[in-house]
């Protein structure tokens, strides 16, 4: 299946799931990743996600990883000025944030992040395939920031819905995941 046929049909199912299914299954996916060792992730890009999508809430691994290691440093992306790249800043007690085109929070301020500091990279996506490729929402940014970061920096990913079986239109410029947390089980590619 193609990725504009994948975004719409996975972002429909999404946006008809319950809250009360909503809660159980993130529940489910904070245990999968409580499985996984931590103490090592010192930089974590997050990302502010987008309710109105019914987007699993990060934020809640956010506090994992912070909890397992507490100096751990986390970071959301920005869009840059060109309107084509991201950069990743500091999210501290202190930032101010504002909603960007797309009206998804970025922080104004915080220092920018060098992309080779991230240890773990929480990656969004609509749908992902049994090879680890991800389906987003179609502006290619995050495929041009994970190129930028280092080759062993672990790129993880959570979905309501299991694997897909292929992404037909997977091209060069398309970064697979490390992993994928659903309710029912963690993927390793």
């Amino acid at each position: 299946m193609l990725k504009k046929f994948i975004r719409r049909e996975y972002l429909g199912r999404r946006l008809q799931i319950t809250d009360e299914e909503s809660q159980l299954q993130s529940d489910q996916m904070v245990r999968n990743l409580q499985t996984f060792d931590l103490s090592s992730i010192h930089f974590l890009l997050s990302y502010y996600p987008l309710h109105e999508r019914k987007e699993f809430d990060v934020g809640l691994c956010e506090k994992i990883v912070q909890e397992k290691n507490p100096g751990s440093k986390i970071a959301w992306p920005k869009l840059c000025a060109d309107n084509v790249s991201m950069e990743a800043h500091l999210i501290t007690d202190h930032n101010y944030f504002v909603k960007n085109k797309y009206n998804i929070l970025e922080p104004v301020g915080g220092a920018a992040v060098d992309p080779n500091l991230f240890d773990l990279i929480f990656v969004p996506l609509l749908a992902f395939d049994l090879k680890g490729y991800r389906v987003g929402y179609g502006k290619g940014y995050y495929d041009r920031y994970l190129v930028k970061c280092r080759p062993d920096a672990v790129k993880m990913s959570f979905s309501f819905f299991d694997a897909i079986e292929c992404i037909d239109d997977i091209n060069e410029f398309d970064v697979p995941l490390n992993y994928c947390i659903t309710p029912m089980r963690i993927y390793e590619f």
